[in-house]
């Protein structure tokens, strides 16, 4: 009987050693797993829409080319030469223009760990009309007996629409983008009217002389810039973003006459066709979750 007891005892001892063992390792395997962060996936196709203004920068505008040719034959046969020692024979106006703008944009992102990459085309209505620049020359002695001045006002017309297509390259921080854009662009504008006034006196014929680059023409030309985005939805991202555009330089020249069926010279300036943008964006993502982070 006692060596019964005693193998009783011992079974129950070691059956209950194992009993809590396995109560043991079933609450280390009933633990929950740990909450981790969701990381925002950038990728996928967007649509959306921006508001904002462009301006001309600084007080560029128009370089006035030549105003004559290296020297002029008056009636009958007098040279004069043009190129006057002191006086400039280029002249160089200022004026700015600024206006609102307004459109939409489409694009596609690919999203590698937090690099970003992408497309996107946008096209905008503008509000910038033309802006006047004006400059002035004097001739005088010894060359012209009497002094005359000679003014050159250009009006650089009207910008009607501008677009884009372009590449991005970003940096992501979770739901925050850090970007770099740029690529092609085009723009319509209307015409440039460039006016000539002559003052009296011996040598320019005195008169308002004009000529106008009529109707719209479409220019290409580039665009680079960056900008900020937040993704404040699941779908919906906010973005400031500021870009510089050059569409190179728009020309006219104006044939002064020589009262005698001829010309007397011709004037030829250019103005720039160069903007900066700021624009508020808001954008719409297509598909594409949320994407857990472990």
């Amino acid at each position: 009987m006692r060596t019964l007891a005693i193998a009783a005892v011992a079974a129950s001892a070691l059956l209950g050693g194992i009993a809590t063992a396995a109560a043991a390792d079933m609450a280390v395997k009933a633990r929950p797993a740990p909450i981790v962060a969701a990381a925002y996936d950038w990728s996928g196709f967007y649509v959306g829409g921006n508001v904002g203004g462009a301006w001309i920068p600084g007080s560029g505008g128009s370089d006035f080319g030549p105003l004559f040719p290296p020297f002029a034959i008056l009636p009958p046969i007098t040279p004069i030469f043009t190129v006057i020692p002191g006086q400039l024979d280029r002249l160089t106006g200022s004026g700015s223009r600024s206006g609102v703008i307004g459109g939409g944009q489409i694009g596609y992102n690919w999203q590698v760990k937090q690099f970003v990459f992408g497309v996107e085309a946008d096209a905008i209505a503008t509000d910038l009309k033309g802006s006047s620049l004006s400059a002035s020359r004097t001739f005088g002695p010894p060359l012209i007996p009497v002094s005359v001045t000679q003014t050159v006002n250009v009006d650089t017309g009207r910008t009607n629409w501008m677009a884009s297509f372009r590449g991005r390259i970003g940096f992501a921080a979770d739901r925050v983008l850090f970007y770099a854009t740029g690529g092609a662009a085009v723009a319509d504008f209307s015409g440039t009217r460039t006016t000539v006034i002559n003052g009296p006196g011996i040598g320019l014929p005195a008169g308002t002389f004009t000529t106008t680059n009529g109707g719209s023409t479409t220019r290409w030309g580039w665009t680079v810039g960056g900008g900020v985005e937040w993704a404040f939805a699941n779908q919906w991202s906010l973005a400031g973003e500021y870009r510089h555009t050059d569409f190179g330089n728009a020309g006219a020249t104006v044939a002064i006459p020589d009262g005698l069926g001829g010309t007397f010279a011709t004037v030829t300036t250019n103005s720039n066709r160069t903007f900066d943008q700021a624009t508020l964006r808001v954008n719409y993502r297509f598909g594409g979750p949320v994407v857990a982070r472990y």
